[in-house]
């Protein structure tokens, strides 16, 4: 079984228990965003993310905008805090759709990959990392 698939078990189940407190009322509003946040930003989520969504990155951009030009146009107005709404609300929509969590973990994941709404969760942090590494200091502690 490949790092992808156990992560994905991983996820499955913290899914399936999250949408269990959901449905059941006990989790809701802030909490509940709170609790999704860290479940797509979890190590697991990350493996999948790299392995799964990120090579198809450029093709569910171009999917999406095809199939709702007017949202996107919408959403690419908004500020940085309207979108962060935005974002949360269609996950929470997707927490209370049926199916299977492993397919509702992969939407979340690429709606969390397109450009308006990648800055929210922490998914692909080694590229900027790295960017960061490589910048050298504009002040030296000699000057």
């Amino acid at each position: 079984m490949s790092a992808a698939e156990k992560a994905m078990e991983r996820l499955s189940e913290r899914m399936i228990t999250l949408d269990g407190l959901y449905r059941r009322g006990i989790v809701t509003g802030a909490l509940l965003r709170k609790q999704i946040k860290s479940l797509l930003s979890s190590r697991d989520a990350r493996v999948i993310y790299t392995e799964t969504i990120e090579p198809d990155k450029k093709a569910i951009k171009i999917l999406s905008r095809i199939e709702d030009p007017i949202e996107w146009r919408e959403l690419f107005t908004k500020n940085r805090d309207e979108r962060e709404i935005f974002f949360y609300d269609a996950l929470e929509r997707m927490m209370g759709a049926d199916g299977n969590s492993q397919e509702r973990i992969l939407l979340m994941l690429q709606l969390a990959c397109l450009p308006f709404y990648s800055g929210f969760l922490p998914l692909n942090t080694r590229g900027r990392r790295a960017a960061i590494e490589a910048k050298p200091s504009r002040v030296s502690v000699l000057d």
